[in-house]
């Protein structure tokens, strides 16, 4: 029996080498993409400073206010001063519990918070006035006000 061509080891070699050659597409013989090595395609140099947030007064806590309610205790007294009354609470506070009072009563058509104002828009019994929160001291007085201007005294 006389060996073939194919069983001879160089020849063997050969042919693993160029059906290896074919089956991988030639990547040995490419070289990068130029569009690889751009300037551009360079990652984001971030100075030190930028790259990691300051943290010095993120996890603060800010201290609460002697007025500040708790849940479960009463809320601050209001007293009578003539056609106002005031209310021994922070003007936030006191913002946010007008406006709940307000959404609570009967006959009330509309209530809109204008918060720059400091005041509600309401509507009562066909009347359309505000009920203007002013800070006074360590409290707030509540006026209700005219479409005019003028402070209602009934």
């Amino acid at each position: 029996m006389s060996p073939t061509v194919f069983t001879r080891p160089a020849v063997r070699g050969l042919v693993l080498v160029l059906l290896a050659s074919s089956i991988s597409g030639c990547a040995w013989f490419r070289k990068e993409p130029e569009y690889l090595s751009s300037p551009e395609s360079r990652p984001l140099e971030v100075p030190p400073d930028l790259a990691i947030p300051a943290s010095s007064a993120a996890l603060q806590v800010p201290a609460a206010s002697a007025a500040a309610s708790v849940p479960g205790e009463a809320p601050p007294t209001a007293t009578q001063v003539g056609t106002s009354f005031n209310i021994a609470d922070s003007s936030e506070n006191a913002f946010r519990r007008v406006g709940l009072a307000l959404a609570r009563i009967d006959g009330v058509a509309s209530s809109k918070p204008v918060s720059a104002l400091n005041s509600h828009e309401v509507s009562f019994r066909g009347s359309s006035f505000l009920v203007r929160l002013t800070a006074e001291g360590e409290g707030v007085r509540v006026d209700a006000i005219s479409p005019e201007g003028a402070v209602l005294s009934g």
